[in-house]
């Protein structure tokens, strides 16, 4: 089951039109204001807990930072 903590938070993103989160299974499916999705496998289980407390201050660092580590799988989205 994914969650959206934008739903709880107000963090907006100029780069990010919405993001959403699986704790149960470590991903985030992140939908970029292009268009353009994505779900990013492998994320730390900390990163994910930090995002749905509201422990960031932006969504889009929050990807580069988390979603875009060496060891996390990326799979686009056919849109």
């Amino acid at each position: 089951m994914f969650f959206i903590p934008a739903t709880r938070n107000a963090i907006k993103s100029s780069m990010i039109e919405q993001l959403e989160v699986s704790p149960a299974t470590n991903q985030a499916l992140v939908t970029y204001n292009n268009g353009n999705q994505y779900l990013y496998s492998n994320i730390e289980e900390d990163a994910i807990f930090d995002v749905m407390f509201n422990n960031v201050q932006s969504f889009g660092k929050w990807v580069n930072q988390y979603c875009k580590a060496d060891d996390v799988s990326c799979f686009p989205i056919a849109a």
